[in-house]
């Protein structure tokens, strides 16, 4: 990864780099920057998408997902042709966008079990070498697995979007966060 002028590298010896597992986890683009320096895969998760993903703000050479909770099974899928197609093992890093997308503030409940899902699909398949952020947030989705829909809406950012963008807003990011179409915003690039 090329160090932006405004931003410090992330030396991958660095544990926060979480370089030793192939499923890490992190929260908004200074968690994406952290654990993607050296990811093939990095799947944003913003169950609330009150902003377009930061694509361009993202490590460049990663493949970058935008993920619903109704594909978590494809975005396993994407990891495994993405792998097959490498012929090698392929790294992802699974981020909770939060907000503000810089640098979160508070615990963005709804976006750890959209992280979780995808961390738990992925260990549904055999990918399941992961991080400890990465196995709390799928524990967290395990345990919550029935609640979602609730969490989405009960959470500081739904309550948020309701009284901002009125109640009509939770129903259509409800159906938004339930989508089973794997939504690929930029495909893996083996250039730098």
């Amino acid at each position: 990864m090329t160090a932006r002028p405004d931003r410090p590298s992330i030396d991958p010896a660095d544990p926060a780099a979480q370089e030793r597992y192939q499923v890490r986890f992190d929260f908004g683009l200074d968690g994406a920057r952290r654990i993607g320096g050296s990811a093939h895969l990095l799947v944003w998760c913003d169950a609330i998408a009150t902003e377009p993903v930061p694509v361009d703000a993202l490590p460049h050479r990663l493949e970058v997902v935008d993920a619903r909770l109704g594909a978590a099974s494809a975005i396993a899928q994407r990891l495994l042709e993405l792998q097959a197609a490498r012929g090698e093992r392929t790294m992802v890093a699974v981020v909770a966008a939060g907000a503000p997308l810089e640098s979160p503030d508070g615990f963005p409940v709804e976006d750890v079990l959209l992280a979780g899902a995808v961390v738990d699909a992925l260990g549904a398949v055999g990918i399941d070498a992961t991080s400890p952020e990465a196995a709390a947030a799928a524990a967290a989705f395990q345990g919550l697995r029935g609640a979602v829909g609730h969490m989405l809406t009960a959470s500081v950012a739904g309550r948020a979007l309701a009284e901002t963008q009125g109640a009509d807003a939770l129903p259509a990011a409800r159906a938004r966060l339930e989508e089973r179409e794997l939504v690929v915003l930029r495909e893996f690039s083996h250039q730098a």
